[in-house]
């Protein structure tokens, strides 16, 4: 079901064998590398030169492969590839298929009206190369789920911060997105709420892209705490243990331009999380921040603990850093947002609905190495040995899980575990592996 890599096509009996050379190399001239075992998209700028010979080929082997297929109209592509789980209302790259006529499949007409990053993901739909095979059946599974889920009732939503403990408890919301935009949503997937620490990865990942990943470090570790997230504790070395923590995102939003209002940071910051779900608006929920703010003396003391140690770089303002925190926590976005950015991360940090690069591939690397280890509390030991893969919870009761090379998920459940996991979501997160072969290290375990 599941087929993951930076290939563009394979070859078919019902192609030429000269075009499938020409369309691979154009669209991919460098090609995987064996010994790698993520392998994300390509971003748009990364893929060759888009000549108009390059585009005129694949948008033929389209029209042949369609016509197999008796896929004879736009109607019938656009049908076609929403059974695949690509529909261009939430796929941007995609849009420009609907300004197709609505007749014979012509590839002079897709030449004028789009560009070879989207046809590639076209053809790949009719050959059934992508990311996720026979998506129908896929989303009937996680369906199942999402049903036997819903019954759980244990947990208590968070009370702690007054504005959260107002959340209805079983609201409950649920995505998926592959690394080919392929999306399906369930439940109230599509009610905004504040995310809390699911941002923290985002922050982390925004933090290396502005001062590398030696300057952070020096200021944040990378070890589990094992200890509760707003525990007042540092690392030895007098640090943060670890930015999937109060402290530890804390110390990250200090190093996001430090010199800059409040305002033009928490801006690029929004922005930056915006490029992560596909370009969509990311709001900001006022209550929560003004509720957080309010009753924060945990993490004044941590910033005061930090600030004790010297821990913050000379040029950070501890308490803009601290106001910055809670910024970042009351952003919001529903479940098939918070999907593309967990997509975007599976994608190597190519977004999946726009194909632009919205992180580095490293920086990536290091964010989901971080989410793997110390990403869900003091539980994330026991959720990387049982479900044995990066996710980052947050106790707004979102959860955040990222397949690389497959898929990104995201959960919205406001009932909590004693750990500050929704309980849904730890459930959700047992059966999608059970189910489908996630885990990290699955591959280890297979005839």
């Amino acid at each position: 079901m599941f087929r993951a890599g930076f290939s563009t096509i394979v070859t078919l009996a019902t192609l030429d064998r000269r075009d499938v050379l020409a369309i691979h190399g154009a669209m991919n001239p460098s090609g995987p590398d064996p010994l790698a075992r993520f392998l994300a998209r390509p971003a748009r700028f990364e893929q060759a030169a888009e000549t108009r010979d390059a585009v005129r080929t694949v948008a033929t082997a389209i029209c042949r492969r369609a016509a197999a297929l008796d896929c004879l109209s736009r109607t019938d592509l656009l049908a076609r590839l929403g059974h695949d789980g690509l529909t261009p209302d939430w796929l941007p790259r995609l849009a420009s298929l609907e300004s197709l006529p609505d007749g014979p499949l012509i590839a002079d007409q897709m030449v004028e009206l789009s560009n070879a990053d989207a046809l590639s993901l076209v053809l790949r739909a009719l050959e059934g190369e992508l990311a996720i095979r026979h998506f129908d059946q896929f989303s009937s599974q996680l369906a199942n789920i999402f049903a036997y889920v819903r019954d759980c009732s244990q947990g208590q939503p968070a009370d702690y911060i007054p504005e959260l403990a107002k959340q209805a408890p079983d609201a409950f919301g649920f995505a998926a997105c592959s690394i080919d935009g392929q999306q399906t949503m369930m439940g109230e997937s599509q009610t905004a709420f504040c995310q809390q620490s699911v941002i923290k990865p985002l922050v982390y990942a925004l933090a290396m892209g502005l001062n590398g990943e030696n300057r952070v470090h020096r200021h944040v570790g990378r070890e589990p705490s094992g200890r509760r997230f707003n525990e007042l504790a540092l690392d030895p070395d007098k640090r943060p243990h670890n930015p999937m923590i109060n402290s530890g995102s804390i110390m990250c939003s200090a190093m996001i331009r430090p010199n800059w209002t409040t305002d033009a940071r928490i801006g690029l910051l929004t922005r930056f999380v915006s490029s992560a779900a596909g370009g969509e608006a990311v709001g900001f929920d006022e209550a929560v921040y003004l509720s957080e703010r309010a009753t924060a003396k945990r993490n004044q003391s941590l910033v005061k603990l930090m600030d004790e140690h010297d821990a913050f770089p000379e040029e950070c303002d501890p308490d803009s850093a601290l106001d910055l925190y809670f910024r970042a926590c009351s952003l919001t976005l529903d479940c098939r947002q918070l999907a593309l950015v967990a997509a975007t991360l599976a994608n190597g940090g190519v977004c999946p609905t726009t194909g632009h690069r919205v992180i580095d591939s490293r920086i990536v690397r290091n964010t989901l190495s971080l989410m793997l280890t110390c990403g869900m509390y003091d539980y994330s030991g026991e959720y990387a040995f049982s479900v044995g893969l990066p996710a980052k919870s947050g106790v707004s009761g979102g959860l955040m899980i990222v397949v690389p090379g497959v898929a990104g998920f995201a959960l919205w459940s406001p009932r909590l575990d004693r750990q500050g996991n929704p309980v849904r979501g730890i459930e959700m997160s047992r059966r999608l592996v059970e189910t489908f072969p996630f885990h990290i290290f699955a591959g280890v375990t297979a005839p």
